[in-house]
């Protein structure tokens, strides 16, 4: 079940960083938005309707983004790889927000986006690895998603102890998910260059023939 040899596969590899850096910060807007919303002189419903707005924006994501990568023609890879950008770069600029409307707007941007990294992970993994490995494969990607799951709030509050603002939470969290949407795009040039490489079992073979 824990099969700990894909990590040799590089390009499981650099899926599995991304992963983890994504995790790290994925949760502190869900943490954070209504401590940082009532700093800024929000009411607390306020803050409310922010949370509201992401899971709103977060399950249509997850539809229609779904939806474009079911077609045979939409390269799934880099509707990921954009979307994971386009959310880290939207998450480092919270500290320009200051006010409900544009906090508003952000978390909407942040709630459609991050749902790549929720209903497409899993087809991702068959893309890159074909469906046999899913399982063992899936299954160590929530080790790290774990692991960067528990470590990411908390660091986010410790940033909070020091600077007395959730603005730095806020762009470690951005930078990190923008970095794993980043680091996926070594993944295409990764895979020709293992296409180009010749396989060392079918040499053997035809050198044992000769």
């Amino acid at each position: 079940m824990m099969n700990f040899s894909l990590l040799k596969d590089m390009i499981f590899l650099v899926f599995t960083i991304s992963n983890f850096c994504t995790s790290i910060g994925f949760n502190i807007p869900y943490v954070y938005i209504p401590a940082h919303a009532k700093i800024l002189g929000m009411s607390k419903t306020q803050g409310s309707y922010l949370i509201s707005a992401i899971g709103v924006a977060n399950t249509v994501g997850r539809i229609i983004l779904g939806y474009i990568a079911d077609k045979p023609w939409v390269n799934r890879l880099l509707i990921y790889n954009v979307c994971l950008t386009a959310c880290g770069v939207a998450t480092t600029m919270v500290p320009l927000c200051t006010d409900f409307n544009s906090l508003l707007i952000y978390c909407c941007v942040f709630g459609f986006t991050i749902g790549a990294y929720v209903g497409l992970t899993s087809v991702i993994l068959v893309d890159l690895l074909g469906l046999d490995k899913l399982t063992n494969a899936f299954g160590l990607l929530l080790l790290f998603q774990g692991i960067a799951s528990f470590i990411g709030a908390p660091i986010g509050g410790f940033m909070f102890d020091i600077k007395h603002s959730y603005n730095p939470a806020f762009v470690m969290a951005g930078l990190m998910i923008a970095v794993s949407g980043l680091v996926m795009f070594a993944i295409p040039p990764m895979q020709r260059y293992q296409a180009r490489k010749p396989d060392p079992k079918l040499n053997g073979e035809q050198i044992a023939l000769s």
